[in-house]
């Protein structure tokens, strides 16, 4: 096959993206093509969610895969024939995970400057928050049965809590792990929601679900009668994902700009069985500004108690003293879409 040369699609519009064979996004995987703009099979691409799925099987693997199939050019409009794919996971040793808990990151930091120290030490303790060398944030995902799936390693300011996007970008423990030859390369990895191994601990609290792992961890510094989740990005909201949140209530606050997405999923998943509703509180609430800043739901909160009209209800004694927040006690019970 070394006569045939692919290249991925490029990108022309959401309709030159298609169903990626593992994460299932409608509109994220582009397909390896050849001069003629056909392609192998339907399993054969990558997906651009690189960090958070992935997926990227290329034409030589194929080929070695599949070694008695002639190479016969398909259209994209032919049938797909899916692939076997492995999709049970590989775990971590929860070893790396005691290793690595620490408050000295620099979220850490940050959030000592807005949090009472004790609070900040709760959340970090049952959330196994971890710290590298270079005060970075290691982001554990645990299942529900306590396995270590991977963890999310990111960079923020200490003065600004504002993600620090260099070069380096998204880390991940499995990758370190498999570069260092602690894992092999066959390492499989199914993420799990962030703060999973907490709905055991906590079978009667209800469940907060956002986007980003920062916001769950302010979300659950403020309000610790909610479980909060995170699914690590507007995207991961898969039933494969949300089907371990069965039986619970949820409340979903997508990123301003993720209100639709998260609606469109939510039908999907009330069918499914899942007992979810999507707050409307930045839907409706967000200003153009917020809007542009593209705010999430712990944005709003700890804005909404920095421009409190009540010189006597600041900041700290708030947080400290956990007292009835009405604006956003109200906001978590909004009238909620689906």
């Amino acid at each position: 096959m070394d006569n045939f040369k692919y290249q991925l699609e490029k990108y022309q519009s959401r309709n030159s993206r298609h169903e990626c064979p593992n994460c299932h996004d409608k509109h994220s995987f582009a397909y390896y093509i050849d001069s003629n703009g056909n392609i192998i099979n339907k399993a054969v691409g990558r997906c651009n969610h690189e960090s958070s799925c992935g997926y990227h099987y290329t034409p030589k693997e194929w080929f070695k895969d599949n070694p008695t199939d002639t190479y016969q050019p398909q259209r994209i409009d032919v049938r797909f024939k899916r692939v076997q794919m492995r999709i049970d996971p590989d775990f971590v040793s929860s070893y790396y995970v005691t290793k690595s808990t620490s408050l000295e990151s620099s979220l850490a930091y940050y959030l000592r400057g807005l949090l009472p120290i004790d609070t900040v030490e709760r959340v970090w303790s049952e959330y196994k928050i971890g710290a590298t060398k270079d005060k970075s944030v290691i982001y554990w995902q645990i299942d529900i049965n306590g396995n270590v799936r991977t963890g999310k390693i990111m960079k923020y300011d200490p003065d600004t809590g504002h993600r620090i996007k260099d070069c380096t970008g998204v880390n991940w423990i499995h990758s370190v792990l498999k570069k260092r030859g602690v894992l092999p390369d066959s390492f499989n990895l199914v993420q799990c929601l962030f703060g999973e191994h907490l709905l055991n601990k906590y079978p009667d609290k209800g469940v907060a679900l956002v986007e980003s792992e920062k916001t769950a961890l302010i979300g659950s510094g403020l309000f610790p009668n909610y479980v909060w989740l995170a699914t690590g990005g507007k995207s991961q909201l898969s039933f494969d994902k949300m089907k371990v949140l069965s039986g619970r209530r949820v409340i979903a606050f997508p990123d301003v700009d993720g209100f639709d997405y998260w609606k469109e999923k939510a039908v999907e998943l009330l069918r499914r069985g899942i007992d979810i509703s999507i707050s409307d509180i930045l839907e409706s609430r967000a200003t153009h500004d917020e809007r542009e800043r593209k705010i999430d739901i712990a944005d709003w909160m700890l804005e909404q108690l920095e421009t409190s009209s009540n010189p006597d209800s600041i900041l700290s004694r708030l947080i400290k003293d956990y007292p009835p927040i009405g604006i956003l006690v109200n906001a978590l019970d909004l009238e909620v879409v689906v």
